[in-house]
């Protein structure tokens, strides 16, 4: 209990019990002479307005006015004899509190609304400047030339030849219109990833592969990189702007595609792209009036060689190489058996292992791409 005191004692100034410095009742609406007034009553055996006065450290007409809010609250009464005694708690308070969880859960319950109607208005209409919806073969041909001709340093993109035809008629990845084969701006730094089915079905020597990947007039060529599979088709300018066809079952009547603008939604996709760029297999920079990058005097000594080892890396067999090269099968043959001769070793899993080690790989991306373009 606690124990009634006089006024000088500074405790009873102070509000008389360590328990009785909060406001354990500020949340039922009490005022903050009420809410210290209450325990003391609880305390008492009954206390006269002078008495409640000086262990509040208050005015008489203060502690009489928290005395008749406790009273118009069915917390306290006045005895016949003038001194103020509690209410039971529980018959009293429990209700107050009930009142005051409904008004809390009332009031969650509108946040929660108002939450959804802000979300509609406001984040709704930002998540439609970010990702766009667009349908129609037509239309998706006009945001690639867009995104291609708005392309200012940095272009990448995912080519894959899906089983609904979305690379193309008949599945032909140069036909897709985000491979990168449309005119962008001098100095524009292409990076092409495709699947290695696809990439065994093209003919890189031919004048339509080159033309595709390589743009006439281009001051830079294309980056090319080889992996198993790809999750996705994509294409994205200067890390601001995506393009991400959507796959379908069967084959619609309309292809659908998302354009994504700046948002943790693209910079999924670039991080996506920079992923798979780094494990995907270099084939080199399709220009072949370049020299492949050799980081020893043994590496390939041609484009072709080059581009041999990159497909013999990713897996392809040597007709799949052939093909794609527009090659007879002896001749990938006798370059692959001369680049044995260079390395030194005697079968294919070594010279793999000897270009790996030996940077025969290396497509000189890293190190060009720090160079500024005249």
């Amino acid at each position: 209990m606690v124990r009634l005191c006089d006024s000088a004692d500074p405790a009873a100034r102070e509000g008389y019990s360590p328990i009785m410095s909060e406001r354990p009742f500020e949340a039922l609406g009490l005022s903050a002479d009420a809410d210290r007034a209450y325990p003391l009553l609880v305390a008492t055996r009954g206390v006269a307005n002078g008495e409640l006065a000086r262990q509040m450290g208050v005015s008489r007409e203060q502690a009489e006015d928290a005395c008749g809010e406790l009273a118009g609250r069915g917390l306290a009464r006045q005895g016949r004899d003038g001194r103020w005694y509690p209410v039971p708690p529980q018959s009293t308070l429990l209700p107050l509190v009930a009142r005051a969880q409904e008004q809390l859960r009332r009031g969650r319950e509108l946040l929660d609304r108002l939450g959804v109607e802000y979300q509609r208005v406001h984040e709704g209409h930002r998540a439609e400047e970010i990702v766009r919806v667009v349908e129609g073969q037509a239309a998706i041909a006009r945001w690639a030339e867009q995104l291609h001709a708005s392309a200012a340093s940095d272009l990448m993109a995912f080519v894959r030849t899906d089983k609904d035809g979305a690379g193309g008629a008949g599945g032909d990845a140069l036909a897709d219109p985000l491979a990168c084969g449309r005119a962008t701006a001098p100095g524009v730094r292409r990076r092409v990833v495709f699947e290695r089915a696809g990439f065994e079905s093209m003919n890189l020597e031919s004048p339509a592969a080159l033309a595709a990947l390589d743009p006439p007039g281009a001051r830079q060529q294309a980056y090319v990189r080889v992996t198993d599979r790809l999750p996705v088709r994509l294409c994205v300018a200067d890390r601001s702007l995506a393009l991400l066809p959507l796959p379908a079952d069967g084959r619609p009547p309309d292809p659908v595609m998302l354009v994504i603008r700046p948002s943790g939604l693209l910079d999924a996709l670039v991080a996506l792209f920079e992923s798979v760029w780094a494990g995907g297999v270099p084939v080199g920079r399709l220009d072949a009036s370049s020299p492949p990058v050799r980081t020893d005097a043994g590496g390939p000594r041609s484009v072709l060689q080059s581009r041999i080892l990159a497909m013999l890396v990713s897996g392809s067999t040597d007709a799949a190489m052939a093909r794609a090269l527009g090659v007879a099968v002896r001749t990938v043959q006798r370059h692959i058996a001369a680049m044995q001769r260079d390395a030194g070793v005697d079968n294919r899993i070594r010279l793999v292992w000897h270009a790996a080690r030996h940077g025969w790989l290396d497509d000189g991306y890293e190190a060009r791409e720090v160079v500024p373009s005249d």
